[in-house]
């Protein structure tokens, strides 16, 4: 359940969209912890592997559950750095390993992976790309104003 906790804490879902390579969830994961961004990751697959399979073999649609104590504005900035991150790697291009989901979609550029990430507090979302554009600017400040605290 995505919602505000009534420590303060609140809770969102983040589903990274295009063709996600296994580790891209973890790798997101441990970038909202360095940055203090998250106190609590869980990733959420399609299904369950089959006993010997890595969970990774199954991701078409990779969600992480995230928790945070700081500022929705932290996770929105963190998710930024990381798709540029994305975008400037070598690694970033590489389609081995990789998890397609099979709609051809590929980033900004030409270079493949992850396209965009939507962010999700109850039935309420924003898609973040990078690089942003005006509009998209617009729409994140306006969800930004709907899910912080008064």
């Amino acid at each position: 359940m995505v919602e505000r906790k009534p420590d303060g804490r609140f809770a969102c879902e983040l589903v990274i969209n295009g063709d996600v390579r296994a580790d891209a969830p973890a790798a997101l994961g441990r970038k909202l912890f360095e940055e203090g961004a998250a106190s609590e990751v869980v990733p959420v697959y399609v299904a369950q592997p089959a006993p010997g399979r890595r969970a990774g073999d199954l991701v078409e649609v990779a969600t992480l559950v995230v928790t945070s104590a700081g500022t929705l504005v932290a996770v929105i900035d963190t998710i930024r750095g990381w798709l540029t991150g994305q975008r400037n790697s070598p690694s970033g291009s590489s389609t081995s390993g990789s998890a397609s989901s099979g709609n051809g979609t590929g980033a900004a550029g030409g270079t493949g992976g992850v396209t965009s990430i939507t962010v999700i507090m109850g039935d309420d979302r924003v898609e973040i790309i990078q690089p942003s554009t005006a509009a998209e600017e617009r729409l994140v400040e306006a969800f930004v104003r709907r899910h912080s605290p008064s």
